[in-house]
């Protein structure tokens, strides 16, 4: 395997102009940069992406942790891929991890990601909560970022919908429409997405004196 010295050779330049054509940082003439380019692409060099990342402090990569039973939603599906465009038209790769069926579990993907050194980590949470959330980017100096979930310590670090007040709002329109026997479907009742919207939709019913139906709650398949 070809070494940075033998393309500094080969290039005519030295080993610190063949790092900062690799590197992307500092001035390099447009001559010696041709050079520096030709050379890797004749002795097949590969730079060392560990010791890069060392000396730059940066790997160029995210990493995304998502639960393995959400894989197979429209919604998930389209944010995994659009994460990677976005990675991609950045010059960046992303580095998916399986969050699995555990709050350990999820702890331990996004460490594994940290150990990476991944610049930074975006998760969906589905096990952890929101203490541990907090403890967890509190700990670590890589931003992690947390999708769908409010921090209580660490709320710049978060993007997140009130799903009680959707809830509400989308029941306290029906009834404002003439409806009283509202159904909900709830999404998975461990899913605090869900539990979040079924207590909108409870408040708003207690909101016009109008009793819950438990018959007309239904438990759904999604999980979020």
């Amino acid at each position: 395997m070809a070494t940075i010295l033998e393309v500094a050779k080969k290039a005519g330049v030295s080993k610190a102009t063949v790092s900062r054509v690799l590197s992307g940082s500092g001035y390099v003439s447009e001559e010696k940069r041709a050079l520096v380019e030709k050379a890797i692409a004749e002795t097949g060099y590969r730079p060392n992406l560990l010791a890069r990342s060392l000396a730059t402090n940066t790997t160029q990569t995210l990493g995304l942790v998502v639960t393995n039973t959400l894989y197979s939603g429209n919604y998930f599906s389209e944010l995994m891929a659009q994460s990677a465009r976005i990675m991609e038209a950045n010059g960046r790769q992303l580095i998916l991890a399986d969050g699995k069926h555990t709050a350990e579990e999820e702890r331990a993907a996004i460490q594994f990601l940290l150990d990476l050194r991944c610049d930074g980590v975006i998760i969906y949470p589905r096990f952890l909560s929101i203490a541990e959330m907090d403890e967890i980017v509190s700990q670590h100096r890589q931003p992690i970022l947390v999708i769908n979930r409010r921090l209580r310590l660490n709320d710049s670090y978060c993007i997140f919908s009130d799903q009680h007040a959707a809830g509400s709002a989308a029941v306290a329109h029906l009834i404002a429409r003439g409806h009283r026997d509202i159904a909900f479907i709830t999404g998975s009742l461990d899913s605090p997405t869900g539990l979040e919207r079924l207590s909108g939709y409870k408040s708003a019913l207690a909101q016009q004196g109008i009793a819950v139906n438990e018959a007309l709650i239904v438990e759904g398949k999604w999980h979020a």
